[in-house]
């Protein structure tokens, strides 16, 4: 009994002194472990920077919160641009050239005057212009060009007898006249667009006006006794001052699309130069050579559509309108009239010029 008790007390003294024994023996792993610690990861590679941005920030555009700021169109530089397509009808005073007489049998003459429809033709205007920080004033340049011309013809037939309206080709069987006018001129203006309300824009102009208009008639006719001809030149050029002003009413607007209708106003006041030569197959009469002041005015109405594009640094305009122009005093051609005793008589004719058509406006601003 006593050696079971002991060889008990025994094994559980080896039990626990195995244990005791192992955890020492964990202790000093663990201690060994630390000792020696792991190296840390490498770090992560920086971030490659990105690359430069070329494009330049939106500048902040410009809010107009009451009246008066301007109405020019925004652009980085200030310059601008415009091309116009021209398809315009001229009408001249005093252009009746021919009388026929279709009766013949009695006292009483009667029969239509001939008189001339100018076609319609084409022509351009072109220009370029800028913004000024002065004021918010701007100012342009620009040259317009027309040209048309008409024919026309006169027969007679048995007992009828055609006359010569301009010169000394009574009576004749058969006529014809060919009449042409070229318009060339060019236009200073120094203006200043801005807001009268808040879409209501103004823009009151002043400046120069200069240019030629020329008219040459041609006429030939078939007489009893041979071909009678004569030929007519109305050269005009002149300069003078210019005003007026143009309006835009905006009715959309749509992102930075804007829609407008508008109306322009403007006339001269020129002092001009008259070149006037007639001559014909048996008679050369004295031309005329004269100064005169001569007035016009011009208008134009339609509607337009601007956009801003590139951060509002660049500006693209479309202008659709009719335009009208009138000149005073631009047929200065002489005309034969009938005289007592067989004497010959010429005087002015004095007549207006009248312009009018569709126009198309392209403008850019950058």
């Amino acid at each position: 009994m006593n050696k079971l008790v002991l060889l008990s007390f025994t094994a559980l003294a080896a039990f626990v002194l195995a244990d005791d024994i192992i955890a020492i023996e964990e202790s000093q792993m663990i201690s060994d472990s630390c000792s020696n610690p792991c190296s840390p990861p490498p770090p992560p590679e920086p971030c490659k920077p990105k690359p430069p941005v070329c494009k330049k920030p939106c500048p902040p555009v410009p809010v107009c919160n009451n009246s008066l700021c301007s109405a020019a169109p925004l652009s980085e530089n200030g310059w601008y641009i415009f091309a116009d397509a021209l398809y315009w009808h001229a009408d001249i005073d005093n252009s009746d050239w021919a009388f026929k007489n279709t009766d013949t049998t009695s006292f009483v003459i009667s029969g239509p005057n001939h008189a001339l429809n100018f076609k319609w033709g084409w022509g351009f205007r072109a220009g370029i212009g800028a913004n000024m920080d002065y004021d918010q004033w701007d100012t342009n340049v620009y040259y317009t060009w027309f040209r048309t011309r008409n024919s026309n013809s006169l027969g007679t037939k048995g007992s009828q007898e055609g006359s010569d309206l301009f010169g000394l080709a009574s009576p004749f069987t058969q006529g014809s006249i060919d009449w042409r006018i070229n318009y060339s001129m060019i236009d200073w203006e120094l203006g200043c667009p801005f807001f009268v309300r808040k879409h209501l824009s103004l823009r009151p102009h002043i400046g120069l006006k200069g240019g030629w208009i020329s008219q040459h008639v041609n006429e030939d006719f078939t007489q009893a006794a041979g071909t009678y001809s004569s030929r007519t030149k109305n050269d005009f050029w002149g300069v003078g001052a210019c005003g007026g002003f143009n309006t835009a009413w905006t009715f959309a607007t749509l992102g930075t699309h804007h829609f407008d209708f508008f109306g322009d106003f403007a006339g001269a006041l020129m002092y001009g130069h008259f070149e006037v030569k007639h001559s014909e197959t048996e008679f050369a009469p004295y031309g005329l050579n004269r100064n005169l002041m001569v007035p016009m005015l011009q208008a134009m109405f339609g509607m337009s559509w601007d956009t801003s594009f590139n951060c509002s640094r660049c500006h693209f305009g479309l202008r659709v309108g009719y335009e009208f122009q009138y000149w005073w005093k631009q047929n200065q051609m002489l005309r034969n009239e009938s005289a007592r005793f067989g004497l010959v008589n010429y005087s002015r004719n004095a007549g207006d010029l009248g312009l009018q058509g569709l126009t198309v406006d392209f403008r850019f601003d950058y």
